[in-house]
């Protein structure tokens, strides 16, 4: 079983070669605060697809390579609080040296429905003062243009005025994680979970770190715990089903009962059930994590079709071909399947 090909294309299909700009941003909600989930991102250039890719865990993307022109940039609405809302970034690049260029997405309330954020954020606040909020406006800023050592240092001098400040422990940590520095991610998100341990995004980001490290079984108990803390967010099971999904992936199935990889797959899809009917069956795992939980559960033309749907929807993907071989692959196991 090909499972680890899964890996290296959802890992390499939203990546760009390097070239001269680099046009990045951050996805916001429409009351200016972070995502609670990755945000797919789309960019086009006159009705073309370029490139796709998903915001880390402070909301932000960046599509490296760009050459001059009007873009469009498109964050997919999760159809429940929030519409699918496009802006466009015009890219002037002159001369040969590298150029970055930003432009956020705020994104659009569903039409008659108000945005909401988790009720457990909702009953605290901070009164935080005004030389900590710009300091980590601006960490925030430099983190997108990739300037990781300032970044840093302007968000600890917002911890520095203000050491409880929640979001900046949290935004500290999350940009930790983004560049592989655990040990202070797991510092910093803690001290967030110290700050306000009814917020669900500590334990979210601690779980995406914990995935990062091919942790895959406690993942899933944090995301329980995420889920505990707002069991009407959708994207909590989303989550403990995606690293239920790759705990099965690596297990044997003759493991103990309670541990194989059909007991965790069963969990798998208890959890989706569970996103399906908090999201209206809008919201699942990504198309690769999918892919590789029909081939799992031995239902390899499953995958291929969710491969091949997600093709058809980004056909000038940089990878298309991989992801064709990986359908050829699976459509001739369908046809030897018993």
């Amino acid at each position: 079983m090909k499972c680890a090909l899964f890996l290296f294309v959802f890992l390499a299909c939203f990546s760009l070669a390097s070239a001269q700009s680099v046009l990045s941003g951050r996805v916001l909600t429409p009351s200016g605060t972070q995502p609670t989930a990755p945000v797919r991102v789309k960019l086009t250039l006159s009705g073309r697809a370029i490139n796709e890719t998903f915001t880390d865990l402070s909301g932000r993307f960046s599509f490296p390579g760009v050459s001059r022109g009007t873009y469009q940039l498109t964050a997919e609405g999760d159809g429940i609080n929030f519409d699918t809302t496009t802006v466009s970034a015009d890219i002037a690049a002159f001369g040969g040296s590298p150029q970055s260029f930003t432009q956020d997405i705020q994104l659009r309330p569903v039409a008659h429905k108000a945005a909401t954020q988790p009720g457990v954020v909702n009953a605290f606040s901070q009164n935080v003062p005004e030389a900590a909020k710009q300091a980590l406006t601006l960490g925030i800023k430099l983190a997108g243009e990739g300037k990781i050592e300032d970044a840093v240092e302007n968000m600890r001098k917002a911890i520095k005025i203000f050491p409880d400040y929640f979001d900046a422990h949290l935004e500290l940590g999350n940009l930790f994680i983004k560049t592989e520095q655990f040990n202070d991610a797991i510092a910093e998100l803690d001290l967030a979970r110290q700050v306000n341990p009814n917020d669900e995004r500590a334990y979210q980001s601690f779980g995406l770190l914990l995935m990062k490290q091919r942790n895959f079984a406690m993942a899933v108990a944090i995301f329980a715990e995420a889920a505990r803390l707002d069991p009407a967010d959708a994207t909590n099971p989303v989550m403990k089903a995606t690293a239920l999904i790759h705990q099965a992936a690596i297990t044997s199935e003759s493991a103990p009962a309670t541990e194989n990889r059909s007991y965790l797959l069963g969990r798998a899809e208890v959890a989706l059930g569970q996103a399906a009917e908090l999201s209206e069956n809008k919201l699942k795992p990504d198309t690769m994590t999918m892919a590789l939980f029909y081939e799992l559960k031995g239902e390899p033309e499953k995958a291929a079709a969710e491969l091949e749907s997600y093709l058809k929807k980004t056909p000038q993907m940089k990878n298309s071909a991989v992801i064709q071989d990986e359908i050829k692959r699976l459509r001739e196991k369908a046809k030897t399947k018993p």
